[in-house]
């Protein structure tokens, strides 16, 4: 059971959190929808839709928000409880009682700790689920073309590249593949003017799983295709076939499956094809910082995935620092709260700075060993490890200092 000075450490904690996170809000909203208001006419000039488009905007950045800021939150929040406890002399009546400052803070350690759970349930679920809106500028609405600049090699060393993409349509343009010598016994190129990205998950198509490539141009022509990889549309009326080194679709087939455009049915002629592969419409024209957003076991599985071979360091720094936020968050807190604890007097926003300072030095020594670790003077393990093991030796130092 607990305690009713317990309880009333918990209230505070969960007050002063909520204060504290509404006013970093409030105060980024405003100051990022002033300097993008311009951005978000060009989407909605009705005040009831530009109102509901950035109130849209807003809501989903609240989780990017408080997976960023959730340690500095937490922090804020356990400095004006214990600040708050001592101006009001609670903590002096509680030493007076036999209560030790150790029993007394632990509430706001476990509400720490309870707090940073959650923001391990908001990185790994939350944030997800609205990755694609959170790479979003306040002037894209999700429908209009974009710019890619991505080239990605998918799992057979295939290299796709692109500039442009229609989500609406899941097209990319211009369109250009590169193959392996290792596969056809030749540098093989195929290029076209567009690509169509038919989905896995698409029903009836008899082609899925890859990209549709219409008026492309193969170099060298006549390279040897196994079927494999890459599958020739013929567009004859003729029934599914295979010919020596070759494998070949009906376009009517194709065409009564998918939904093409009306011109896209009659531009099918011969130099059309259909490339299986792993790397989808989203792997083509995510941000090149996606792994920000995506789950924990994403991430595991793309350590191992040729297709990020060019971000493989970051990502694993990030997945080390990632996983070890709880403790971090805990160890910043014990970090600090010595200093508000220790005897140098009562003042909020005294206390506030202090803890402020420390942490900022804590997060520059973060940042630091996470750049070392991207440019590969750290292990990615050390890069998350390192600022651990200095914050936890400091705060062990440093909580004896806590008056007792």
């Amino acid at each position: 059971m607990l305690s009713i000075l317990d309880r009333q450490r918990y209230w505070a904690f969960v007050k002063a959190y909520v204060i504290c996170f509404v006013a970093l809000v409030g105060l980024y909203v405003v100051i990022d929808a002033f300097t993008n208001l311009d951005e978000f006419f060009k989407v909605e000039e009705r005040t009831l839709d530009l109102l509901a488009f950035m109130g849209r905007y807003y809501l989903v950045r609240l989780s990017a928000f408080y997976d960023r800021l959730c340690g500095v939150i937490s922090l804020m929040a356990a400095v004006f409880t214990v600040t708050w406890m001592q101006r009001n002399n609670e903590h002096l009546a509680m030493m007076a009682a036999g209560i030790s400052t150790h029993r007394a803070i632990r509430p706001v350690l476990v509400s720490t700790a309870l707090f940073s759970l959650g923001a391990v349930a908001n990185q790994e679920w939350i944030i997800p689920r609205v990755a694609e809106e959170l790479q979003r500028t306040p002037d894209d609405d999700g429908k209009r073309k974009i710019r890619t600049y991505n080239s990605r090699r998918d799992i057979n060393d295939i290299l796709i590249q692109s500039q442009f993409a229609d989500r609406a349509r899941q097209e990319i343009w211009p369109f250009s593949t590169t193959f392996p010598t290792n596969r056809y016994g030749v540098m093989l190129h195929l290029t076209a003017d567009r690509a169509l990205y038919i989905p896995e998950h698409r029903r009836g198509a008899p082609l899925r799983g890859g990209w549709l490539v219409r008026d492309a141009s193969l170099s060298p022509a006549d390279a040897p295709i196994d079927g494999s990889v890459l599958v020739r549309v013929d567009p004859e009326p003729l029934a599914l076939m295979a010919t020596v080194g070759v494998a070949r679709l009906t376009a009517e087939a194709l065409l009564s499956a998918l939904p093409l455009p009306a011109e896209a049915r009659s531009r099918l002629a011969p130099g059309t094809y259909f490339l299986r592969t792993n790397l989808s419409f989203e792997s083509l024209t995510q941000s090149r910082q996606w792994y920000q957003f995506a789950d924990s076991v994403t991430l595991i599985r793309a350590l191992s995935d040729p297709t990020y071979e060019g971000e493989r360091r970051e990502i694993g720094v990030y997945l080390h620092i990632r996983t070890l936020r709880p403790l971090l968050t805990v160890a910043l807190l014990c970090l600090s709260l010595p200093l508000v604890l220790g005897g140098y007097g009562r003042n909020t926003f005294l206390n506030l700075g202090l803890a402020m300072g420390t942490s900022a030095a804590f997060y520059t020594m973060l940042f630091v060993c996470q750049w070392l670790g991207n440019n590969r003077v750290f292990a990615p393990e050390l890069a998350g490890w390192i600022p651990l093991s200095v914050s936890a030796t400091l705060a062990a130092a440093r909580w004896d200092r806590i008056r007792t």
